[in-house]
């Protein structure tokens, strides 16, 4: 007769314990997390050859291609990050630039911004964390939360756990989140963390609890006042009805009311107070925002958006090794929204009679989709302008992530989906989205995305068909959700690359070089300046002050009237969002150009610059240069090609 061991019950202890709902899915994707940060592996493109100090010589590991569409992430996202890495504080962006804490998410000074970014402000461990592990972190941490918060908010709405993780794996995969590096799941994922907390604290309130609740409230409170940053108009878009669901799903249930005030108006609060504080810790920064012509003045209307580019997100594969026609990747890539026609079909088959009070979320999030499927498909004219909140996003960004709405809602109405008796119902489904799908992929063949053959469109109509109408047979088991992530992972399997570490932005001799003499420069207030875009992310990345570079929230306009003292040329350099690049004109007169976006451009002699600027110190030139002010001196390499470093008299 053998007897049971310690160990023997500690191992079936642990395997009950990992088996028991998803507690494995959930360890499994802590331990992917650690070992992603550990390694400092990301899909992040800083590794373009861009970004090289020899090209032909890379240093680090990477595999895939960086591609110079991610333009925003790779100058602007990645390099904020880095350089807070290298300074252990504020990013060094330009003086001519108002402040830009808010709509990059990270902390210079204030109170309530250290606590409300804090992703940011844990960058600053990178004097004790190696950096490449705190950028991985950065990087990862919004799947992470989105992963883990996502089946927790179904359960805590009764509904199905695996329909959670089918949804936030279907948005991690979506194109949209592909071709933007990740960020519609940063823009959501900490809402949706925030909301699952106020729940939770609503439920132990509700037991009686009061200290561990009421934590919980103030953490959530603090994860929701982020919700307008970065880029507000798809943080609000996508997490708002997250927000407004969770509240009055809340707010409506049975029992005492004393539960779901404390957690709500807790909760609330905080977000209030620290949301507010942020708001006015950037105020000078909003101000600049809202005044610039580009993207502050802007009002936009609603407008019918090419429905290729609406439906088509299944059938944008080619992407991965072609270029689209007449629009880059990025702007093609969008979210499942296809499944919105999946959600009609079983509220018409089912007939269900979804009650306000017990659907309070899934009518939330389908009244919230209703609005913005109107902006993208009708033209309602001028008048659409005046409409608050949806007038400050383009028809065509919406139209990239309004999917994410239906993924989120398809998974709640599943999780209560009875499996039908018949295949009536699910191959209805399956036909519908199979060929709305399959239309969609020949309106792209036929405009954006001519490398889309005919096979792969009917291979395309085919797996979206036999996908849906197996998830909706067979809703309670594992392989047909299994299918759709497997089929929704080829079209952006090869859309990112993946890299290990920060590339040649920090460990090569010429960033290295940069470093040596960003702490001097920040401390006697020097500056820099260049001719490039890849120069001034050199710049930037290691921490050195530079009047070249990113202009975000808008600019300082006492700081560029020293270059333009009437502002005669607002109207190029009054723009958001975007970058400022310098062009080296000794002996010329100073001129501006701009995009008409979110670029600025100014043409200008050295000289004339140091001039404006008696703190410059430095510039960088691509090109030999001759000026009285100018002295050489040093050459470093860049792109494989020498780049001048001239003092500044």
């Amino acid at each position: 007769m053998r007897f049971p061991t310690p160990v023997a019950d500690a191992g079936r202890s642990f395997h009950r314990w990992v088996c028991v709902n998803d507690r494995l899915a959930r360890l499994i994707t802590v331990l992917v997390f650690v070992a992603l940060v550990l390694f400092g592996i990301t899909t992040s493109n800083v590794g373009i050859s861009e970004l090289r100090q020899d090209p032909a010589n890379p240093l680090g590991w990477q595999f895939g291609k960086s591609r110079p569409i991610r333009s925003d992430e790779i100058h602007a996202f990645s390099a904020i990050v880095i350089s807070i890495l290298a300074t252990h504080g504020a990013p060094s962006l330009s003086p001519l630039a108002a402040r830009a804490d808010l709509v990059h998410r990270f902390p210079t000074d204030g109170f309530f911004e250290q606590f409300v970014f804090f992703d940011s402000t844990m960058l600053r461990a990178a004097a004790v964390v190696p950096e490449q592990m705190l950028f991985a972190a950065h990087w990862w941490l919004p799947s992470l939360i989105l992963l883990l918060a996502m089946p927790t908010w179904f359960h805590q709405l009764g509904r199905s756990r695996r329909f959670g993780w089918f949804a936030a794996i279907l948005i991690v995969l979506s194109p949209s989140s592909a071709w933007w590096s990740l960020m519609p799941v940063a823009l959501i994922a900490y809402t949706l963390g925030g909301c699952v907390l106020m729940i939770a604290a609503f439920q132990r309130f509700g037991k009686g609890q009061r200290l561990a609740p009421a934590g919980m409230a103030v953490l959530g409170g603090i994860l929701i006042a982020g919700l307008p940053s970065f880029y507000a108009p798809w943080s609000l878009l996508l997490g708002l009805p997250v927000l407004i669901g969770s509240t009055l799903w809340i707010l409506l249930r049975g029992g005492g009311w004393a539960p779901r005030l404390k957690s709500v108006l807790i909760t609330g609060g905080t977000a209030v107070v620290f949301g507010a504080g942020t708001l006015f810790e950037n105020r000078e920064g909003l101000q600049a925002l809202f005044s610039t012509v580009y993207p502050g003045s802007r009002r936009v209307e609603s407008d019918a958006q090419p429905l290729g580019r609406i439906l088509g997100a299944p059938a944008l594969g080619p992407l991965q090794y072609s270029e689209p026609v007449g629009i880059n990747a990025s702007e093609l890539s969008s979210s499942f929204t296809v499944f919105f026609v999946w959600i009609l079909i079983i509220l018409l088959a089912a007939q269900w009679r979804l009650t306000f009070r017990d659907n309070i979320v899934e009518w939330t999030f389908g009244t919230w989709s209703a609005m913005w499927i109107v902006w993208i498909s009708l033209d309602l004219g001028p008048m659409s302008q005046k409409f608050p909140l949806l007038n400050l996003v383009t028809p065509p960004r919406a139209a990239q992530v309004v999917g994410v709405l239906a993924v989120i809602l398809v998974g709640l109405l599943l999780s209560r989906w009875s499996p039908p008796v018949t295949w009536r119902v699910p191959l209805l489904a399956g036909a519908a989205c199979g060929l709305a799908s399959g239309y969609a992929a020949s309106l792209l063949k036929a405009s954006d995305l001519p490398s889309l053959s005919t096979t792969l469109i009917l291979l395309v109509s085919a797996a979206v068909g036999v996908a849906v109408a197996a998830v909706t047979k067979y809703p309670q088991r594992l392989w047909p959700l299994a299918l759709c992530v497997v089929l929704a992972a080829l079209p952006v399997a090869r859309a990112n690359p993946v890299l290990a570490g920060l590339g040649d932005l920090r460990a090569s001799d010429t960033a290295k070089a940069v470093a040596a003499q960003a702490p001097a420069a920040r401390a006697e207030g020097k500056l820099w300046a260049a001719d490039s875009p890849s120069l001034n992310t050199l710049l930037l990345a290691n921490g050195m002050p530079s009047l070249s570079g990113l202009q975000r929230s808008g600019p300082d306009v006492a700081a560029w009237q020293k270059l333009d003292p009437t502002s005669e040329f607002a109207n190029k350099w009054n723009r958001g969002g975007g970058y400022i690049f310098f062009a080296w004109a000794p002996g010329q007169p100073t001129s501006y150009e701009t995009n008409d976006f979110d670029a600025v451009g100014v043409g200008i002699d050295p000289c004339t610059l140091k001039g404006a600027w008696q703190n410059l110190d430095r510039i960088i030139s691509s090109r030999p240069l001759e000026a009285a002010c100018l002295t050489l001196d040093s050459e470093l390499q860049w792109q494989g090609k020498p780049a001048y470093v001239y003092a500044v008299r």
